[in-house]
C-alpha cells in the first residue's frame, strides 16, 4: 500500500477543483475528476488510502453525501 492520505492533505492537493472541466457539471463528477486528475499526473499515488467520507468533507466544506456520489 502506498500510505494514507488525509483529509486537509487531499483538499491542498485539489486547489480549486469546483466547476472543473469548463461547463456546469456537477460537483461530485468536478470533485471526482479531479481525483482522477491527481491520480492521472502523479500527485497522488495509486494505493493511496483515502480519507473518511467525514474527514474529506471537513476539509471540503461540502455534504458527506457529495463525497460518497
Amino acid at each position: 500500500m502506498a500510505g494514507v492520505v488525509r483529509g486537509e492533505q487531499l483538499a491542498r492537493l485539489l486547489g480549486h477543483w469546483h466547476g472543473a472541466g469548463g461547463r456546469r457539471a456537477p460537483e461530485y463528477l468536478a470533485l471526482a475528476g479531479a481525483v482522477r486528475g491527481l491520480l492521472t499526473d502523479g500527485r497522488l499515488a495509486l494505493g493511496v488510502r483515502m480519507p473518511a467520507e467525514r474527514e474529506l468533507s471537513g476539509a471540503l466544506s461540502v455534504s458527506r453525501t457529495m463525497i460518497s456520489a
